[in-house]
């Protein structure tokens, strides 16, 4: 496409209405994730200590000092302290299960030595029986618990290292490495304790929804936060979208093109293996296959994107089949160019413009199938910040709970509303982009 036809086509774009529209919409929920964090704050769980010395550190003054290095001092001997106490334990029995591992110790020595984590409670005493049917899957849990027990105890040692130093320091040198600290050790915390922003604040323990009000704009849902849910739902609908669509997209282009480019016994396996997953209901593969792999936004990805990739290879195979003759293609064949450059370099930016048409259109539809699979309860986990999971709140709710019929509206309109909107977005802007490359409209 050269300078004058891109000018042409921005034109066309900017001058369709429904265009327009679609990147209004479009436009309005990227700001919207972007600036979630800022308009639905996470609700981030606090350590005292902590959270009393950065009271003291905002509020600094020279006779603070001793009470932050204790705040500090609590910190890590709490959530470090424990870790670097046990450590030679689990590094002595998880070495011991290697040399069982390598057959050098007996079954009942490894139980022996592994039975001093459980009587420490650091691992379940479940092991002791499961190390006689699956004793890799033992040493496998052991090693993980090892390793977490290494890093921290690693990570004290530094820690206390710091606070030394600190302690040797007044004034602003002071104050400055008491911030720099502070902000390590409360990230360090907010992973320690696996914190996802995605999960819907819980804010009442009772299960039936509660109105709009000042300090919930959008009602509660199984007693949680429903605006919240719909904000931060934003960035779990464009990484839905975006994830499957691109992965989808790419596995189509790469099918699609090898089998039209070389034909023959490539073109036929590789058809007939896009028609068998053809052939599978999406709808009902996607629910199998989430079923199997268990609840989680990234199961439901991978889900979707073992299903969804072959309409891509069909549409860009029919596309390469028209063009994979033209006279700039062959030319490029008698010049000796390699066939992985004719079909990337020539080929692909001449047929791929139906394939981002679809791709684009596809993103809301991948949403839809993303929320309904929540709204069943096979998406999502429970609380996630998902359109679909927030409607699935809101099932027993839908007519009235045997009520008044629409009395909780609000658990259904707002993540409705949201849905519709942002699928509509992606579709108007599919349409218009169609509109425009159309070859019939383009005479």
């Amino acid at each position: 496409m050269n300078k004058e036809e891109l000018k042409r086509t921005l034109k066309k774009l900017f001058g369709n209405t429904g265009a327009i529209i679609g990147f209004i919409l479009l436009g309005f929920f990227i700001v919207i994730a972007i600036i979630a964090p800022y308009i639905a704050p996470p609700d981030i769980p606090q350590d005292m200590d902590l959270e009393q010395a950065n009271k003291l550190i905002e509020d600094y003054e020279p006779s603070n000092k001793e009470e932050i290095l204790s705040a500090f001092e609590s910190f890590q001997q709490f959530n470090l302290g424990f870790y670097m106490q046990d450590y030679p334990i689990v590094k002595e029995v998880y070495e011991s299960l290697k040399e069982f591992d390598k057959g050098n110790i007996s079954l009942e020595e490894a139980k022996m030595s592994l039975q001093k984590l459980t009587n420490y409670y650091i691992v379940d005493i479940s092991l002791l029986e499961q190390i006689e049917t699956d004793p890799n899957a033992v040493i496998s849990d052991v090693e993980k618990v090892y390793k977490k027990y290494k890093d921290y105890n690693e990570k004290g040692k530094v820690v206390k290292e710091e606070l030394e130093e600190l302690r040797t320091l007044e004034g602003d040198d002071f104050l400055k490495k008491a911030k720099s600290m502070y902000n390590d050790f409360h990230d360090f915390y907010i992973d320690s304790i696996d914190f996802d922003p995605f999960i819907m604040p819980k804010e009442s323990l009772e299960n039936a929804p509660q109105p709009p009000s000042r300090e919930y704009p959008f009602g509660l849902s199984n007693g949680r936060n429903i605006y919240y849910g719909v904000v931060w739902g934003t960035r779990t609908a464009f990484q839905i979208g975006f994830s499957v669509v691109a992965f989808a997209t790419f596995v189509g282009l790469l099918v699609g093109s090898i089998a039209a480019y070389f034909g023959g016994w490539v073109d036929e396996i590789l058809m007939r293996i896009t028609d068998i997953f053809l052939s599978i209901p999406f709808i009902l593969s996607a629910m199998v296959l989430t079923t199997v792999l268990g609840t989680g936004i990234d199961k439901v990805m991978i889900a979707m994107m073992t299903f969804t990739w072959m309409s891509t290879a069909r549409l860009i195979r029919g596309n390469i089949l028209q063009a994979k003759n033209e006279q700039y293609v062959l030319a490029a064949r008698a010049l000796g160019v390699p066939d992985w450059k004719i079909i990337i370099v020539h080929i692909l930016p001449n047929t791929i413009f139906p394939v981002i048409i679809q791709a684009t259109m596809r993103i809301g539809t991948m949403v839809i199938t993303a929320s309904g699979l929540s709204f069943l309860g096979l998406g999502a986990p429970q609380g996630y910040a998902d359109w679909g999971s927030i409607l699935s709140f809101a099932r027993n709710w839908m007519l009235g709970g045997g009520e008044n019929a629409f009395q909780y509206w609000y658990t259904i309109v707002f993540p409705g509303t949201a849905m519709v909107l942002f699928v509509l977005g992606w579709n108007l802007v599919g349409d218009a982009l169609r509109d425009i490359f159309d070859p019939k409209n383009r005479m």
